[in-house]
């Protein structure tokens, strides 16, 4: 008997036309790793490169645009006024098509950007797995951002501590899942790295007693520390005349990077300078590089460029912004952990390192090995079959009754909307009004309406003629009933009243 495997939807929140970003190369390696588990099917906002890379490796792709949230991510106070209002266009509706078409066993969204997916798959009751790749913003409304994420995703995954920090309330805590990113080192091509390392400076006109500090971005702009690593690069210059730096990554605010650029030219040293705009080919550029220096501001999710250049074998300071601390002392280097924002500090752990060729040799060597043992690919693919055999084993719980914005309820059965007649028509068959999904009304009218459920109610009695006045007068109903002839006789009662309404007209005519 054949076996298929589930099929799991993969949403991407962007897919950059010219680079891939950090988020869309982790994203795909996790996907390309949960091959072996389950069916996947990548969902992307546009055409671009993850979506091109998804499709050689045999990955279906789906493009369809769905509105991100950012407010989510910044945890601002109109976060839900915002969800709601994105509920309100024809992309919310379509997202619903779209699952009702896949039939997913299971989705995986991408990013704290991207909740729209997750409540609509909440809604069909289809489990949903949440990356998170970035640590919610800290700021007062942080706890009702992270609610999104405790009533909408089954399972949260972090690629580091400082990711899920913020998400482990109480009862997010059985739901998340630490799984730090990884690589292939085979990909990375270590028998070429001495040739790519000949290429790459020949091209940068870098000589082989020179030494070349890099700094890689794939976007540049303020929160990625440029203007700190200028700033070091300058005070270190005179102390290290064989000192060449290089600056790789796209530039999205050019007017920074244009002021990171003045820092070098008013000290009459750009000159020892390199900038190469985005190499998509990164296993020929680190190796070129001596040493790499991460000074990130923001709290960074998890910070892979670090632990690539520890995979690449090369000494690595960083700022202890977010993950970048936790990889330090993962693998040992806390000594190359600078407080962020310390440009000094971080200016005199680069010059020592240049200063000491010795030990910028043994801190590289020692920063593969220990990366590997700590992130590696066989940790890795370990702890994500752990996860999958775990979500492979929760079953499919689809959700079945559905109301759009009208009061009507229906059960979605065999494929047709049935309305229930009565609330106690719904509990009879065993659900409960919190079971009730709400979903677009477009949802709702593509499926064919079936016959109700439950019992119809009595016929309404047809409503009881008026007696004309004419009739009214002529034959009083009050204290008459029918009696066994066919006569109308008074009651005793009514016989009474008579009695007592003479009496009264004898007396006031007396």
């Amino acid at each position: 008997m054949k076996h298929t495997k589930p099929k799991m939807l993969i949403f991407s929140h962007i897919c950059s036309p010219q680079y891939v970003t950090g988020a869309e190369k982790l994203l795909l390696f996790m996907v390309r790793e949960l091959l072996p588990f389950f069916a996947c099917t990548l969902v992307v906002p546009c055409e671009g490169v993850i979506a091109v890379n998804a499709r050689k490796l045999g990955i279906p792709v789906i493009v369809q645009d769905i509105p991100l949230v950012v407010p989510l991510y910044l945890a601002l106070p109109h976060m839900h006024d915002e969800i709601s209002e994105k509920q309100q266009g024809p992309s919310w509706s379509e997202l619903f098509m779209l699952l009702s078409r896949e039939q997913p066993s299971c989705m995986l969204v991408n990013t704290c950007v991207h909740p729209l997916p997750a409540i609509a798959g909440r809604a069909l009751g289809i489990p949903v797995v949440w990356s998170v790749m970035e640590a919610l913003r800290d700021t007062p409304y942080q706890a009702s951002a992270a609610s999104v994420f405790e009533q909408y995703a089954d399972y949260v995954v972090g690629i580091s501590e400082a990711t899920l920090a913020p998400l482990r309330t109480p009862g997010m805590i059985p739901k998340t899942l630490l799984i730090p990113p990884s690589w292939d080192q085979n990909e990375l091509q270590p028998e070429h790295w001495l040739q790519h390392r000949a290429n790459r400076r020949r091209q940068l006109g870098i000589l082989d007693h020179e030494r070349l500090v890099g700094y890689i971005s794939s976007s540049i702009f303020e929160a990625k520390g440029l203007e700190h690593f200028m700033q070091m690069a300058v005070g270190l210059a005179h102390l290290h005349p064989k000192a060449r730096f290089l600056i790789v990554g796209n530039p999205v605010d050019e007017t920074y990077f244009e002021r990171c650029l003045d820092i070098a030219r008013q000290a009459g040293l750009l000159e020892r300078f390199r900038w190469l705009r985005f190499e998509e080919q990164v296993a020929t550029v680190y190796p070129a590089m001596d040493l790499l220096v991460v000074p990130s501001l923001t709290a960074e999710g998890f910070g892979m460029t670090a632990l690539e250049g520890m995979a690449f074998g090369k000494a690595t300071v960083v700022y202890g912004s977010g993950g970048l601390a936790e990889i330090g002392r993962a693998t040992g280097n806390e000594g190359c952990v600078v407080p962020t924002g310390d440009i000094v500090g971080l200016t005199a752990r680069v010059s020592s390192l240049l200063g000491d060729e010795a030990a910028l040799q043994a801190v590289g060597i020692r920063n593969l090995r220990q990366a590997q043992a700590a992130f590696g690919i066989a940790v890795y693919r370990d702890r994500l079959r752990k996860f999958a055999e775990t979500l492979k084993s929760q079953g499919h719980r689809r959700a079945k009754v559905f109301k759009g914005s009208g009061p009507a309820i229906y059960l979605l059965d065999r494929g047709v909307l049935r309305p229930f007649r009565t609330m106690e028509a719904l509990t009879g068959v065993g659900y409960r009004p919190e079971d009730i999904s709400v979903v677009p009304d477009a949802f709702l009218a593509a499926w064919p309406v079936g016959e109700p459920i439950g019992t119809a109610g009595p016929e309404p009695r047809p409503a009881r003629r008026r007696r004309s006045r004419l009739r009214r007068g002529s034959k009083r109903r009050r204290g008459l009933r029918r009696g066994g002839t066919g006569k109308r006789r008074r009651t005793g009662a009514g016989r009474g009243r008579a009695s007592v309404g003479r009496k009264k007209r004898r007396r006031k005519a007396a």
